[in-house]
């Protein structure tokens, strides 16, 4: 694969290691240091990560915008910038509240990057297909590879440690972010053609009916998903922890975990996915009843190794899974709003973020414990199989009456 991978997707999958692996440093300890640390509850816990993850929302859409109406160098230095002062200030300020407040801008400058380089990604590879995506979903996985491996060596000398080893990968991204990106063509005919940048000539399109109820099914299946994976970084880390003894360290290594297994596991999957390339839907069905089998494990697990064991099968779903919904937002993307909807892509995992924490809290304390959360992630995942069903279906069809169109119009010639 690598050798087929042009030269601007490279500079933008690097780009995404080190960012990742940075921001890896926060995220898997954000609700453990909350709770254990300053000592707030669960649900105020989870409703910090819920703004947090509103600002990442809002963020989102905004780089997505300024990337179509501007430029992508644009929207990512903004970003970076962001993010290089908020982790700067996390390394001094720490302690309740600076702690909420400069999460919260670490969300903001996530929000931005993350839209930024899925853009990129699909703009700089030539097909703009799968490829590319997988590549830059790679990418961001040897970060969750590394950085908690890193993040749980720190975290032995004190969470402080932790916040300076993000701002140190923070600056080494915005180094060579500065050095390297401006060198994309950011100006080629195949980006200015599907962004709207200010250039005569180039029109906007406007999505069909059936293309724009297609990809709100596409988000809506995506954050259903979303929200019971999300479970295993918030209120699965407190059970795991506090009910089952699994350490910090053991479940930092749990993530490592889940990033080498991508990395190394392309290997075997990426000749499996090839045999699935023209049919998406089957790579999110395999993905959606794997991400269903990781939770039916954790909920019989008694000791570290069956949480190991549901990882590994919440890993292989998401290897399945997750490169393909920016795919099928690339195919649905009118010309003129690439960077707008992986935005809303990037938006709605930052939503089931927003969400999952605090309204996993809420079922866990008041619905009927962890068993509540179980069933609740069961029923969000068969209605993720109903709707990317239908989302097929729309597109399915709005390609039809499209064709149907082009004929007419050719035979009217």
């Amino acid at each position: 694969m690598a050798k087929w991978l042009p030269r601007d997707l490279w500079i933008v999958i690097i780009g995404m290691v080190l960012l990742y692996t940075g921001l890896s440093f926060i995220w898997p300890f954000n609700m453990i240091y909350m709770t254990q640390e300053l000592g707030m509850t669960t649900t105020d816990a989870s409703l910090v990560l819920l703004i947090n993850s509103g600002v990442g929302i809002v963020s989102s859409i905004i780089g997505g915008l300024i990337f179509d109406r501007f430029s992508g160098f644009i929207s990512l230095t903004i970003g970076t910038i962001i993010l290089v002062l908020a982790t700067a200030s996390l390394c001094f300020f720490h302690g309740f509240p600076f702690f909420i407040w400069n999460l919260w801008g670490v969300g903001v400058a996530m929000g931005m990057v993350f839209s930024g380089l899925y853009a990129a990604a699909g703009l700089t590879h030539p097909t703009g297909g799968r490829t590319g995506f997988n590549a830059i979903y790679v990418a961001q996985n040897i970060g969750v590879a590394v950085g908690p491996l890193l993040a749980g060596l720190l975290a032995t000398r004190g969470m402080s440690h932790v916040y300076i080893g993000s701002f140190i990968f923070a600056l080494i991204f915005a180094g060579y972010f500065f050095f390297f990106f401006h060198k994309i063509d950011w100006k080629s005919e195949k980006v200015t053609a599907e962004t709207k940048h200010r250039k005569k000539g180039i029109k906007r399109e406007f999505p069909t009916k059936l293309a724009l109820w297609s990809f709100v099914l596409l988000l809506l299946a995506y954050l259903l998903c979303q929200l019971p994976h999300v479970q295993w970084q918030s209120n699965l880390s407190t059970y795991m922890t506090e009910i089952k003894g699994v350490t910090a360290s053991q479940y930092g290594n749990l993530w490592s975990l889940n990033g080498a297994l991508i990395v190394l596991g392309q290997l075997i999957l990426i000749p499996v996915v090839g045999r699935f390339k023209k049919h998406l839907l089957a790579q999110i069905y395999i993905g959606i009843f794997l991400f269903i089998l990781s939770f039916v494990v954790a909920m019989n697990a008694s000791v570290y190794s069956g949480f190991v064991i549901g990882m590994t099968f919440l890993t292989i779903g998401e290897m399945f899974a997750w490169p393909a919904i920016p795919t099928i937002a690339y195919q649905l993307a009118p010309k003129g709003a690439a960077g707008l909807y992986q935005g809303l892509v990037n938006g709605m995992a930052t939503a089931a973020r927003m969400l999952a924490p605090f309204v996993g809290a809420i079922v866990v304390q008041n619905l009927g414990g962890i068993k509540a959360l179980f069933i609740g992630a069961f029923i969000l995942l068969g209605c993720a199989l109903i709707s990317i069903t239908l989302q097929q279906i729309l597109q399915k069809k709005d390609q039809q009456e499209k064709t149907a169109l082009q004929v007419s119009i050719s035979q009217e010639e």
